[in-house]
């Protein structure tokens, strides 16, 4: 029994692992939706926005809708 688990466990993960994502988007920085230009520009100028420190952590889907979390490691 413990026998067949561990092929069929094995098949499995073997199956997977042949499996390709296939990249639709990419992006080196996330922006952000500022309600105006001079509200962004200023964020930027103080230091309250820094782009780079902007890291995606986690990707879900729900119906037509895309999250992306973005967690603030830094300041």
């Amino acid at each position: 029994m413990a026998a067949k688990f561990l092929i069929i466990c094995g098949l499995v993960s073997l199956a997977s692992a042949t499996i390709k994502l296939q990249e639709i988007f990419s992006w080196n920085v996330v922006d952000w939706n500022y309600p105006d230009q001079f509200s962004k520009q200023q964020a930027l100028r103080t230091g309250a926005l820094i782009p780079e420190n902007a890291l995606p952590v986690g990707i879900e889907r729900w119906k037509n809708k895309l999250f992306v979390s973005v967690p603030r490691w830094r300041a």
